[in-house]
């Protein structure tokens, strides 16, 4: 390998790393201005991609399930979340987002980050935006190989 493309490589894993720390900063400072913890926010975005059950969110944070049912609690008190029971299993609940909310509270906290990133994609091409989607995956990918799930 080329001393060239062993630093790219190498720059472009510290830059995984940095932008995975800022991810956690931007993550922590919107909790503290919607007045919730990091936790809070962390079952908000994990309720982006869907109802979960309790435990399902509880096994995703690593938090137990005393702990899970105290949070969401408190997400449902702030009318960010809401229980439902699912119609397939009603012994199951499910935990939703609050839509109206999420885009009221949540999403202006976010905009401009989301904006700075739409607007650095657009001066890719096809085949580099292409190439970006691909390296994107393969990171997932290789989280959640040593995860053990497909989120």
């Amino acid at each position: 390998m080329s001393t060239r493309k062993a630093d790219l490589i190498n720059s472009a894993l510290a830059g995984l790393g940095s932008t995975a720390e800022r991810g956690m900063r931007m993550n922590q400072r919107a909790a503290a201005r919607l007045g919730i913890n990091a936790s809070d926010m962390q079952v908000l975005q994990l309720l982006q991609a869907g109802p979960r059950t309790s435990a399902e969110l509880a096994k995703l944070t690593g938090l137990t399930t005393a702990s899970m049912t105290g949070l969401i609690d408190r997400l449902e008190k702030a009318e960010f979340v809401t229980r439902v029971r699912d119609d397939s299993d009603r012994r199951k609940v499910l935990v939703h987002l609050n839509d109206d909310r999420a885009r009221a509270d949540i999403a202006p906290l976010y905009g401009g980050l989301l904006g700075t990133w739409r607007r650095a994609l657009s001066g890719y091409s096809v085949e580099e935006l292409t190439l970006i989607v691909d390296f994107l995956t393969r990171v997932e990918q290789g989280f959640d190989a040593e995860l053990g799930t497909r989120e």
